[in-house]
């Protein structure tokens, strides 16, 4: 099994469950110049990646590698492809929830100035929800109050008289004892603007494999992404079978939803993302009791147990290896070669 390296050594996890399972790996330094060569002169059955979600220069990097580890030299890489292109991209969330009819908040990204001022001068719906392409948590997300703030914030993404003014911006705060904002992580050129919606909660719900979790994520203020505050109510079995569908439509090997739940008693799909962070040893309690749901004869059966070690990592890698052997089986060849 060949891991590859992440930024802030994230690829631990991918250890942790390698050495839980017994597995062999290899570290491919995925990073560095040298990186094709380091894929090609490696004979590892499949990869296990973790990309970025700080900074979207990193995020591209790895997205344009993985197109030349995947789709050109057709090595398996875990998640797939196509989840990890979503991943921390919410451009290409939007679109495809757009896409596949699937309800979620009313979200319209702009790359031209006069695109997004029409847009203003046309709504007296405020707030508005105003989010960074990259970024975990709440910290890229802002909610815009009057139209006065929201037109200020045209000159910061797109320039003041041209383009190339665009200092960019970012609501991305950092430094634990005196916080600044986090100046690596500006964006300009494109403006991603979300209708504001009324919510309870916010339910996170994952598929890894044939496992299903589901948890709320209370609010703290405006926010529920990153308030780290849970409940664990038994998932409605409409938002089992929405990741289940989701999972189907998208060809998907795993993916986490992050789906709001309105005061008016409507689920939107707000994020897809094929790696969740889990700040907490289970990903689902149901009567206080952790597991997770299977489905089977047309319904979802809960198992009590432990099924998240270290962040769910070890779900991830036994289903890597399911997904290798299946492809082993039906193209021997392949893997001769």
């Amino acid at each position: 099994m060949g891991i590859f390296t992440a930024f802030d050594n994230y690829h631990k996890y991918y250890i942790r469950a390698c050495d839980t399972l017994g597995v062999e790996y290899e570290i491919i330094d995925i990073i560095s110049p040298d990186w094709l060569q380091n894929v090609q002169n490696s004979d590892c059955s499949g990869f296990l990646c973790r990309p970025p979600s700080k900074f979207q220069e990193r995020k591209s990097m790895f997205d344009e590698k993985l197109y030349f580890v995947n789709q050109i030299l057709k090595r398996p890489i875990y998640p797939s492809y196509d989840e990890l292109y979503l991943y921390e991209n919410k451009r290409m969330v939007s679109y495809w929830l757009d896409l596949h009819n699937i309800a979620h908040p009313e979200t319209k990204v702009f790359y031209l100035k006069k695109d997004y001022l029409k847009y203003l001068e046309n709504n007296d719906d405020y707030p508005i929800v105003i989010k960074s392409n990259i970024g975990s948590t709440s910290k890229g997300v802002m909610i815009v109050d009057n139209k006065r703030k929201a037109v200020k914030l045209a000159n910061k993404f797109f320039g003041l008289i041209h383009p190339k003014l665009a200092r960019g911006h970012t609501a991305v705060t950092t430094g634990k004892i005196i916080p600044f904002k986090s100046y690596g992580s500006r964006e300009k050129h494109f403006i991603i603007v979300q209708k504001f919606e009324q919510i309870k909660w916010e339910w996170r719900i994952v598929k890894i494999d044939d496992s299903y979790f589901g948890h709320k994520k209370l609010l703290r203020g405006r926010f529920a992404s990153g308030a780290h505050l849970k409940g664990w109510d038994r998932p409605p079995d409409q938002l089992l079978h929405l990741i289940k569908d989701i999972c189907v439509r998208g060809g998907f090997l795993s993916m986490g939803a992050d789906i709001f739940e309105t005061e008016d008693g409507r689920f939107l799909v707000n994020e897809l993302q094929s790696l969740t962070g889990q700040k907490t040893k289970h990903l689902m309690k149901v009567d206080d009791k952790p597991g997770r749901f299977v489905f089977r004869k047309g319904k979802f059966e809960f198992e009590a147990g432990s099924f998240n070690d270290h962040q769910s990592y070890v779900l991830r890698v036994k289903h890597f290896l399911k997904i290798l052997e299946e492809r082993k089986n039906n193209n021997q060849e392949y893997y001769e070669n």
